[in-house]
């Protein structure tokens, strides 16, 4: 698809609506927009002006999202072209491999991060030869061939894997999408190589890119907790903290719990291979599961809790942190004084400051205290942007419950 890089079209915002993008925040959203000159198309580049028409930044235009424009650039002269995009996707790969040098630590890791590498809509995921990538704004979309091949060229990768969670695409208007394979078929089985620890994962059916990549540092440290401990690891997928647990921790027992039956298959799998200890696998919604575990008398020393994003928009939020906070509550009082809960959450709309309110009012509840002893993020492949802290999603807290 041919793009004219020269069509010039505005969007003026409304007065009082600048700052945020003074400061670079990407996401324009249309109740910010004033008005709309030269008719844009969807998926065009248009320049973002202020009420008093001075020039604030450059970005992809949709009007079928809420998020009316996503800025790329704030220089003025930037042209918005291939060579915008090379050298973008060259600097994801520079942090990655000069500076972070993922790569001598594992086979499996996130390439681009979205609006963290200044690519809005566009996440790329390493596996080995293999990429999974999923475009999520109309304007990366339109533009999916050259990204592609830009990246296959860079990296010398023959097989990329476009695949993505329902709905997501229907936000920008682009019609949904399962999965689609670029180039030969990958294996149905691929395996993850990370801190000496092996995941066999499915790229074309596991959730998000194939694998929680973004747990595998949270993972490690989790593991230095586990020696000697009976272990609850719930929407465990496949297994990724018990698997530590046990086999690097030392764990003398890990009962693995989700509600999918790929998943704990996988789980069953990861454990064999990394020659765990006890392990107990249990078919269930956790939601529901941990509550009649803790009514039945089950005990633990140590419970990790890494839900699903509870809270997907602002009108869940409230439903959302009311069963994030019975699902940690119910975990409490199945470890002893002392235990440790291992608690996280992904929903953008809860901030770290809700979250540790939210534990302290489960903790209060039950009669217990939490102490937090470390806290943590996604792994550094995931970096933040501070203009953007919508996408700070993960936080995983190690805490002492007395």
């Amino acid at each position: 698809m041919a793009f004219s890089f020269t069509k010039k079209s505005e969007i003026t915002l409304k007065k009082g609506k600048a700052k945020p993008f003074w400061h670079q925040h990407p996401w324009v959203f249309s109740g910010a927009i004033k008005d709309v000159k030269g008719k844009p198309e969807n998926g065009d580049v248009v320049d973002v002006l202020d009420d008093q028409r001075r020039f604030i930044g450059k970005g992809f235009y949709n009007e079928h999202s809420q998020i009316r424009v996503r800025l790329l650039s704030w220089d003025l002269h930037e042209k918005i072209d291939n060579n915008f995009f090379h050298e973008k996707i060259k600097n994801a790969i520079v942090l990655r491999h000069e500076v972070l040098n993922l790569p001598k630590r594992t086979n499996s890791y996130r390439l681009i991060h979205s609006e963290a590498d200044g690519l809005p809509g566009l996440t790329v995921d390493v596996y080995g030869e293999f990429l999974s990538m999923q475009f999520t704004s109309l304007g990366m979309d339109q533009r999916k061939e050259m990204i592609m091949n830009t990246l296959c060229d860079m990296l010398g990768v023959d097989t990329v894997i476009e695949r993505y969670t329902a709905g997501y695409r229907k936000l920008e208007g682009m019609k949904e999408i399962d999965h689609s394979i670029y180039g030969p078929e990958p294996p149905q089985i691929f395996e993850v190589h990370e801190y000496g620890a092996t995941f066999l994962v499915n790229l074309v059916k596991g959730q998000k890119t194939g694998f929680y990549l973004d747990q595998r540092e949270n993972r490690l440290e989790a593991a230095s907790f586990g020696q000697g401990k009976k272990v609850l690891d719930a929407f465990c997928y496949t297994g990724g903290f018990g698997v530590y647990l046990s086999g690097k921790g030392g764990a003398k027992e890990v009962t693995f719990l989700d509600s999918s039956p790929l998943a704990l298959s996988m789980a069953e799998t990861n454990v064999s291979v990394n020659h765990c200890k006890k392990a107990n696998f249990i078919k269930a919604d956790a939601f529901k599961k941990i509550p009649e575990m803790q009514e039945a008398g089950n005990k633990f020393d140590l419970i990790v809790l890494d839900p699903p994003k509870v809270a997907p928009d602002k009108k869940s939020l409230e439903n959302g942190m009311q069963a994030l906070k019975k699902l940690n509550m119910s975990a409490m009082k199945m470890l002893p004084r002392n235990g440790i809960l291992i608690t996280c959450d992904c929903s953008g709309d809860i901030s770290s400051h809700k979250f540790l309110a939210l534990l302290n009012k489960a903790a209060i509840d039950v009669g217990r205290q939490v102490k937090v002893f470390h806290s943590a993020g996604p792994g550094p492949d995931h970096p933040a942007n501070p203009a953007c802290l919508e996408n700070v999603y993960l936080k995983t807290l190690f805490c002492c419950v007395t």
